[in-house]
């Protein structure tokens, strides 16, 4: 009987970790249909951060550099490859959008990730990985 109570605590303390990452949240000042926009973020232990655009469906990788020449054309949600696209916001040359082609799904997996890894192609200096841990 105990044995089968503690596998069960098991189980139900690692569905409840599961359950506890989240990404960080930021309230903007636009309205959406009487609500204000919420933004989920991440930043990492190199200052990169991680927008999760739920609106628009999309991620925004923003990178306060001098490198302004970069695209990114893959993520890693926990360990699976995702083909991205990427473009630059051209008044927000730190900020570069990552859509996909299949939005909704990327979405939901998103918002269950544990760990992103975005492969940014710098212009002159080759491809790097910029880590996120979604805890």
């Amino acid at each position: 009987m105990t044995f089968i109570r503690n596998i069960f605590l098991l189980l139900l303390i690692s569905f409840s970790a599961s359950a506890l990452a989240k990404w960080d949240e930021e309230t903007g000042t636009e309205v959406k249909n009487g609500e204000p926009i919420v933004y989920y973020y991440k930043v990492n232990a190199e200052g990169h951060k991680l927008v999760l655009d739920k609106y628009v469906k999309r991620l925004i990788f923003i990178q306060k550099d001098k490198i302004f020449k970069r695209a990114i054309h893959s993520i890693r949600i926990d360990g699976e490859l995702i083909e991205a696209f990427s473009d630059r916001f051209v008044h927000y040359p730190e900020q570069t959008a990552i859509t996909f082609d299949n939005k909704d799904e990327v979405l939901k997996k998103l918002f269950r990730a544990k760990r992103v890894e975005v492969n940014v192609t710098y212009h002159r200096e080759g491809e790097k990985v910029s880590a996120f841990q979604i805890k």
